[in-house]
């Protein structure tokens, strides 16, 4: 299943909207997607519920980005929030105990507040191997050679803020979506962000 797993709406920090997203996400061909918003749930279970209301043929993992005290945290199959500054050990506890599984985003770039310590990112179900918004190669780079060594399954995100930025970071699911991500039966597929979509993503230039 082809699967979009790192998504911003305009519940946090992104530009659009949860509708927006979703109807762009079939456009190109996406089957399963996470909104995965920072700190807060909302804008996945309002994808479950359009997604339920208008019988659309794609399906919602409930997501969002934790923001722990060590870093980011991408968090899967948990209806409830964490409170911001959540130390990260605490985080993947609270995670595993709620049934769902968790991910580093974005890991070792610390301006984007990307967990670096090793014993955490051990901890963590897996890693995000590929963030379409690395511009220097060498952080993806690191984020696989880590995981391979730690014998961590990584996904992709496309690290979205806007519908146009869909499909650039996506992840291959081999089964159910959230016994595929727990299990590691994931292979990641991605390319780097052009330079004018990163822009009007991250800073609203170009747009129409």
């Amino acid at each position: 299943m082809i699967a979009e797993l790192h998504v911003h709406s305009n519940h946090s920090d992104g530009r659009d909207s949860v509708k927006k997203l979703l109807n762009k996400a079939l456009e190109i061909g996406i089957e399963v997607i996470s909104i995965t918003d920072h700190d807060t749930i909302n804008g996945s279970l309002e994808a479950i519920e359009i997604v339920e209301e208008e019988h659309l043929p794609i399906e919602v993992v409930p997501g969002f980005e934790s923001s722990t005290d060590e870093g980011h945290l991408l968090v899967y199959g948990v209806k409830e929030d964490f409170d911001k500054g959540i130390p990260f050990e605490e985080a993947v506890k609270r995670t595993k105990k709620l049934g769902g599984v968790c991910y580093v985003a974005h890991p070792f770039q610390i301006e984007r507040k990307g967990v670096w310590r090793i014993e955490a990112l051990r901890k963590a179900d897996g890693i995000e191997g590929f963030n379409s918004k690395y511009f220097i190669g060498f952080f993806n780079f690191l984020s696989l050679t880590i995981a391979k060594k730690l014998k961590k399954p990584v996904i992709a995100g496309s690290d979205a803020h806007s519908s146009k930025a869909l499909g650039y970071g996506i992840t291959i699911l081999r089964g159910e979506p959230l016994r595929a991500l727990k299990n590691g039966e994931v292979q990641i597929s991605g390319r780097r962000m052009p330079l004018k979509v990163w822009l009007s993503d991250s800073l609203g230039l170009f747009n129409e």
